[in-house]
């Protein structure tokens, strides 16, 4: 018999208890685990509340620096938001007169613009410092890789809105600066400008501006006038009359500024720009004249009516039809069928009835005799003005503004002083919600081609008279504001 027991390298029969020394090791790996995970979790939220605050900088700033123990500097950042707060609250009542201000002041603009351009640059190092003192350490790299993704995203959003501030400011700026003139540059004879004072208008009762609407298009090179309406506005009350002439008016007394012009009997009064511009020498007082064209038409339609014609804006029919596409059409009230040429509007006429018309179709509509007359068409471009003032509000005109900038400063001229703009936009805002009426000058009211001048001047007298005094009892004076609707 043999004696297992006494054999060496015995095999137990069964399995050895664990050691209380593994399961105490064991218990150790397992808190540092849960240690560890709770290390990472609070890192987490940390991050997830540096995240959060670096987003509400902008709006709070300061309030990251006061988590994070910098009091003295939450506190000023705080602060200085508070000034500028209060700033803003006192200048809200004034708000509407500031940004018309503002909108025409090329120095102010030009603040306006570095002034957001800045802003943006704060804005982003505020939202990364605000990360900054409350991001936590010991992240891995995934997710720092995904906090500076965030912060990065939200530097972006932070500074579009004070870089669209900054770019419409310098769009404005350049259309201000390129269109309207210096001071030193403002007609002979022009009014004084309006001075800064409550009531700027005070000393000018009325300010007159001719319209011009010039043919200059794609494959018609010079300058035709076929569009000539003085606007006469009174500054107290925004009452507007419109003296239009037509461009078929012949025996034009040509007015150099002191005396007649030689013209042909014949010579129509559309063809006066071209003779101005071709022979500036004509012009009467010397000085510097931008456009001796503009300026010999003004002096003539100024003798013809007997009013005081400081101030021009012309626009010519491709800005007209790209101004009318730019604000999303324009919507006008058809009477009659208006027939256009085929290769202009596929139809071949615009039907009667209310619709919105494109740059296209309204050019036609406003430039269109087949069938009709000059005189027709210029009682539908006085509705086509009349509309378009009114429907190209404030909202439109933003949407629409870069595109509009360019057109105006490409395709539109004047003599209007930058001086004369801050009351000016003022005036408009009055002129929107006044009484505009028209006064065309066309048969059987005159003759054409043998018309009575000291009549004309004497008709355009009673329709300004008419106009200031809201009486609407003068031979051919139309309300547009009922005509065009």
């Amino acid at each position: 018999m043999f004696d297992s027991g006494s054999t060496g390298n015995r095999t137990p029969l069964l399995p050895d208890r664990a050691r209380p020394e593994d399961g105490g090791r064991d218990k150790r790996h397992e808190r540092g685990r849960r240690a560890a995970r709770d290390r990472r979790d609070a890192a987490l939220r940390r991050l997830a509340e540096a995240l959060l605050m670096a987003a509400v900088s902008p709006a709070l700033p300061g309030v990251a620096h006061l988590r994070a123990g910098r009091v003295r500097l939450g506190a000023a950042l705080l602060g200085a938001q508070a000034v500028l707060l209060t700033a803003a609250a006192l200048c809200a009542g004034h708000g509407r007169s500031l940004f018309l201000e503002l909108s025409v002041r090329p120095g102010w603009l030009l603040a306006l613009t570095a002034g957001s351009a800045v802003l943006a640059g704060l804005w982003a190092a505020l939202i990364v410092h605000s990360y900054a003192v409350l991001a936590p350490g010991g992240l891995s790299p995934l997710w720092r890789l995904a906090a500076g993704t965030t912060v990065s995203v939200l530097c972006l959003l932070a500074v579009v809105p004070p870089l669209t501030v900054a770019h419409y400011g310098h769009l404005q700026r350049g259309l201000v600066t390129s269109l309207f003139g210096d001071d030193r540059y403002a007609a002979r004879g022009a009014a004084a400008a309006p001075r800064e004072t409550a009531d700027p208008w005070a000393r000018i009762p009325r300010l007159n501006v001719l319209l011009i609407g010039g043919d200059a298009d794609v494959g018609r090179p010079g300058i035709r006038t076929d569009s000539m309406t003085l606007a006469s506005v009174d500054t107290g009350t925004g009452n507007t009359v419109l003296l239009s002439l037509p461009r078929n008016l012949q025996h034009v007394p040509v007015w150099s500024g002191s005396e007649r012009v030689p013209y042909p009997p014949e010579g129509l009064l559309n063809a006066v720009y071209g003779a101005g511009t071709e022979r500036p020498g004509v012009l009467s007082g010397g000085g510097h004249v931008p456009d001796p064209g503009a300026e010999l038409l003004k002096r003539t339609v100024a003798h013809i009516l007997g009013r005081p014609v400081p101030y021009y804006a012309m626009v010519d029919m491709r800005s007209f039809r790209q101004i009318v596409d730019a604000v999303g059409g324009v919507r006008v009230c058809v009477a009659d069928a208006v027939p256009v040429p085929r290769q202009q509007v596929p139809a071949g006429v615009l039907k009667p009835g209310c619709r919105t018309l494109s740059g296209r179709e309204a050019l036609w509509y406003g430039r269109s005799r087949t069938g009709t007359s000059d005189f027709d068409r210029m009682g539908r471009q006085k509705c086509l003005m009349w509309a378009l003032a009114r429907q190209a509000g404030p909202l439109t005109v933003l949407r629409s503004f870069q595109r509009l900038t360019q057109v105006f400063k490409e395709s539109v001229s004047t003599d209007l002083p930058r001086g004369l703009l801050p009351p000016l936009v003022d005036l408009a805002a009055k002129i929107r919600n006044a009484e505009i009426t028209s006064l065309q000058f066309v048969p059987p009211l005159i003759s054409t081609w043998r018309p009575d001048y000291a009549e004309i001047r004497r008709m355009a007298a009673r329709a300004v008279r008419a106009s200031a005094s809201g009486s609407h009892k003068t031979a051919g004076l139309n309300i547009l504001n009922n005509s065009c609707t």
